[in-house]
């Protein structure tokens, strides 16, 4: 290859380079970032006619009249998106029926979603449809005519019902707080306390010998219960409970009550507690804490 080649080749290359590094400037600075400065303290969701409202206390987020215990997690990525709205285009115009239905974000499709700080109204999004690509989504931002492809399948954030939004625990209490656990199922009674310098698990007086490191594992294990879901005020729970725990604190006993339906591999499980007014089901898993015999935590097993 003569030397004149090989200089040519060489600027082309080079003025290639330039080219890339330009168009990947020009589509970098076509991304803004349309950042919300507060944090809301209330979102409303509306989705094909139903209206789901949260709101935050000093408790948390809330849902709703009933005011149901939010999940926080989930709560969390919901603000997030309202805050941090990543806008890769602006891609139409929205007004007409036809630019509306073809981005889903007429009356019919649209998923609305408002944040207030306060009484006043901070942001609206208005949630089209998912792009083709499966990562982006189509929307408007507070009224306004741009419709915008963004980061994110917001459609999927926010299209949940009270049940994906409520928060699955029942109570959660601090391990160490731990001082009695009590059992009954029908006649029969377990019974542990924890006592002593240093403090372990005994059984109660009269009881059966206890190894005491099963006994505080199964302590350990009632100090949280999270429901598999929670059931509608009307369910009809079956008609006496399987066991009754009261489980005691800080000072503070709490009850709960397990019912079961059914039998083998086919059982279900419910549960009340003194901790919520609503009634839930429980994993096999959840249910089993509560239907320990002596002989799961005898020293002589």
């Amino acid at each position: 290859m003569s030397k004149r080649k090989i200089i040519l080749l060489t600027a082309c290359v080079l003025l290639l380079g330039i080219y890339i590094a330009q168009l990947a400037s020009s589509l970098r600075s076509s991304v803004k970032n349309k950042t919300l400065g507060t944090d809301p303290d209330k979102l409303t969701i509306e989705n094909a006619g139903t209206l789901i409202e949260l709101a935050k206390s000093d408790d948390g987020w809330t849902i709703g009249e009933k005011r149901y215990k939010a999940d926080t997690n989930t709560i969390d990525g919901l603000v997030n998106a309202v805050k941090n709205i990543r806008v890769l285009d602006t891609v139409a115009q929205a007004g007409s029926d036809a630019v509306d239905e073809r981005y889903e974000i007429d009356k019919a499709n649209a998923i609305v979603v408002k944040a207030y700080k306060g009484n006043e109204l901070v942001r609206t999004l208005t949630i089209g449809k998912t792009s083709s690509t499966g990562s982006q989504s189509y929307l408007t931002l507070d009224g306004k005519k741009d419709i915008y492809l963004v980061s994110g399948t917001l459609r999927d954030t926010f299209k949940k019902d009270v049940a994906a939004l409520r928060s699955k625990s029942v109570y959660t209490v601090d391990s160490s707080d731990l001082t009695a656990v009590s059992e009954s199922m029908g006649s029969t009674v377990l019974s542990i306390v924890k006592s002593g310098d240093p403090a372990a698990w005994t059984g109660s007086e009269g009881a059966a010998s206890v190894d005491a490191e099963k006994a505080a594992s199964w302590a350990a294990s009632l100090a949280t219960l999270n429901a598999d879901s929670w059931l509608d005020d009307d369910f009809v729970l079956p008609g006496a409970s399987e066991s009754v725990t009261v489980i005691t604190a800080g000072g503070n006993a709490i009850t709960v009550s397990v019912y079961k339906e059914g039998d083998g591999e086919e059982a279900k499980y419910y549960g009340t507690c003194s901790e919520t007014p609503y009634k839930f089901s429980l994993s096999r898993y959840s249910a089993g804490k509560y239907l320990k015999t002596a002989a799961d935590i005898s020293a002589n097993q």
